[in-house]
């Protein structure tokens, strides 16, 4: 079986969907999001997958954006910014990804 390109795409942007859920910090999160969105926005278009492709056009500028706050949080010494982006938890133990 020989795969398309825009299968690829698709596989690509589920993998990079998977991995995002199993981030425990944000900013890696983010970063894993906006691939997925890029690889959903180039499947959706080669594939004519409207909903697809509408929904991560609408993702793409969310996660920008809060990458950007995310950041901006960071470089300006918030620590809230700071412990959420680095996945730290206030209780032991306890996680919120796999990874």
């Amino acid at each position: 079986m020989m795969l398309s390109w825009i299968d690829v795409l698709g596989y690509a942007a589920s993998g990079l969907t998977l991995a995002t859920f199993a981030q425990r910090s944000m900013v890696p999160m983010r970063i894993l999001a906006l691939a997925a969105n890029v690889c959903f926005i180039g499947y959706g278009a080669m594939g004519v997958y409207l909903p697809v492709l509408i929904l991560h056009l609408v993702l793409l500028p969310i996660n920008l954006v809060r990458l950007r706050t995310l950041v901006a949080g960071l470089n300006a010494g918030t620590d809230g910014a700071l412990h959420e982006a680095v996945g730290e938890t206030t209780i032991p133990g306890v996680s919120s990804g796999l990874l």
